[in-house]
């Protein structure tokens, strides 16, 4: 009787040290989670505002090739113009 009790103090003792360890993991695990939720934010924030940043940067781009585009149309046009105005 006292074999058994020695081997079921055992078997408890080994399942209350996993049971803890298993604890320890779901701890880590957590913090693990927490930290990719974070990363994860932080990653969607800065997404959202590279987004803008590039679509201002393409506005910009448009805005210029058109100014250019005008401007060299004047610079042709202008003195065609003129040139059968005289």
């Amino acid at each position: 009787v006292q074999n058994q009790v020695d081997e079921v103090i055992d078997v408890m003792q080994e399942n209350i040290t996993k049971v803890i360890e298993r604890g320890e993991r779901l701890d880590d695990l957590q913090d693990k989670s927490e930290s990719l939720s974070d990363n994860a934010t932080a990653f969607s924030n800065r997404a959202k505002q590279l987004r803008r940043q590039m679509w201002w940067r393409g506005c910009k781009m448009k805005a210029i090739i058109a100014l250019v585009t005008v401007i060299l149309l004047l610079v042709i046009i202008v003195p065609i113009v003129l040139k059968y105005h005289t």
